[in-house]
């Protein structure tokens, strides 16, 4: 009798435990309401310069890297748009020739600018790997998204969604057909809602890119709540016709974000 109460008083305890627990978010739900943070998040993120650290690497076939080359961007604001000037190779200045031809490639390209009226361009953060992002609602539709529970990405927590192509899926265009070689890994800031990571990585067979390639981001919120680009890692096994296998790594970052006028001529970087 005795046993059998305790166990009972167990029981309840652990169903009171088990109905303490905050229900676990949807995936899609939890996915596509990012999507339209991100799109708010967009506008405060286009106000803001930065530089762009980029490290480019071949790799091998035994792994082993070679022939490391570098660039140093200023991403800056140019009549109301962004505008990169490279101002830096494997961390030496430019040579003179170069950097010529940079000042020159400036001043044509405001003049352009200036004949335009009412340009409203957003920052880019991307880089061409191969495959475009997919609109939310069509990653919705070619993915099973699936809750994977939460971590802590620089020490904030956030939900994990993954993302598999969907067996039955139909594509409607080459690059949704690329877009399902991969599987897709978000880490959604749990009080924000943004993507604090993303990873892409090739799973499938009839990618450009072989198995195991795989394309990494991260964002961070700076200390007026705007979320913006940290860093990217983008490690890839490329076929190419005639060429064979081109294997290597490219890693950039994002650092001295500085707030300017959308409506500014010009912000120079810092050299």
């Amino acid at each position: 009798m005795r046993f059998a109460l305790i166990l009972a008083l167990l029981g309840a305890l652990l169903g009171s435990r088990a109905l303490a627990q905050p229900p676990r978010p949807d995936a899609v739900e939890l996915f596509l309401r990012s999507a339209q943070v991100e799109k708010a998040n967009s506008d405060k993120a286009r106000q803001y310069a930065y530089r762009e650290y980029r490290v480019n690497q071949e790799i091998d076939k035994n792994g082993n890297e070679s022939n490391r080359q570098t660039e140093t961007w200023d991403v800056i604001g140019l009549e109301g748009d962004t505008y990169r000037k490279l101002i830096l190779r494997n961390d030496q200045p430019l040579a003179p020739k170069e950097q010529k031809r940079e000042d020159e490639r400036l001043a044509q390209e405001t003049a352009r600018r200036k004949g335009q009226k009412g340009r409203k361009g957003l920052f880019s953060f991307s880089f061409s790997y191969g495959v475009r992002s997919l609109a939310p609602e069509r990653t919705a539709a070619l993915f099973d998204l699936e809750f994977k529970g939460t971590e802590e990405v620089d020490g904030r927590v956030a939900y994990v969604v993954e993302g598999m192509p969907k067996a039955n899926a139909h594509p409607a265009n080459a690059n949704e057909r690329e877009n399902l070689n991969y599987r897709l890994k978000m880490w959604i800031d749990q009080e924000d809602c943004m993507r604090s990571r993303g990873e892409m990585e090739v799973i499938g067979e009839h990618s450009r890119m072989q198995k195991g390639s795989l394309i990494e981001s991260s964002n961070a919120r700076n200390e007026t709540g705007v979320w913006l680009p940290k860093e990217f890692r983008f490690r890839f096994n490329l076929r190419i016709l005639k060429m064979g296998t081109v294997r290597g790594d490219m890693r950039g970052t994002y650092s001295d974000y500085r707030k300017f006028r959308v409506d500014s001529e010009v912000v120079e970087g810092q050299n």
